[in-house]
């Protein structure tokens, strides 16, 4: 997996999970050394094009505000790894606001997320890992398409996840604790699972 330079910028966003992004402490930090700029926006222009930054938001970040951050990476020249970890309240993200996006590199998902929506992160050619949190039963047809580079892909719970097919046919995957594979099963056109949803299995009290 790519190692990212230490530079880390520090997204804090408090309000409902409606709210449009609007932060109000964006923390630049590299090693011990911390600056606070006005915004996000701001911070990223600040970097030589090129860089590569891990970007970490706290707090309620909703559907809205994530839409925001998709904007502002594709728009400025840095390099992002975006962690919403720590992000809370976030279950579900309209549109797929990353798709093509080419200055994604990484992405670890909310804790909370259920779903990942049809062609998520299609054609996002430098994306290169992507970690998917237990919480999520289903994964969208074509989410990972056109990743060429996406090298690391690590599911929180890689058990009970099946194919549904367009025939409405269903397929058991297994294996997926094998990240580094993984992308291969998904990604190229080739791929076996490609054109199929990935839902998870459900459980006999479902």
């Amino acid at each position: 997996m790519r190692k990212f330079s230490k530079l880390e910028i520090v997204v804090s966003h408090e309000g409902n999970e409606e709210s449009a992004f609007s932060s109000p402490v964006v923390e630049m930090t590299n090693g011990n050394n911390s600056v606070q700029v006005s915004d996000f926006e701001s911070a990223l222009a600040l970097l030589p094009p090129g860089s590569d930054v891990s970007v970490v938001a706290k707090g309620t970040v909703g559907n809205k505000s994530v839409h925001t951050l998709a904007r502002i990476i594709r728009e400025g020249s840095a390099r992002v790894s975006l962690d919403l970890s720590a992000v809370t309240e976030l279950s579900r993200v309209f549109d797929s606001p990353f798709r093509g996006n080419p200055n994604l590199v990484g992405m670890v998902f909310p804790c909370n997320l259920a779903s990942i929506n049809p062609e998520a992160f299609a054609d996002c050619e430098n994306l290169e890992h992507v970690s998917i949190p237990a919480t999520v039963q289903k994964i969208g047809i074509r989410a990972f398409s056109g990743c060429g580079k996406l090298a690391h892909l690590e599911f929180g719970d890689p058990s009970g996840w099946e194919c549904l097919k367009e025939s409405g046919e269903v397929e058991p995957i297994a294996y997926l604790e094998k990240t580094d594979d993984n992308p291969f099963r998904f990604t190229l056109p080739s791929s076996p699972f490609r054109n199929c949803v990935l839902q998870k299995k459900p459980t006999a009290n479902q």
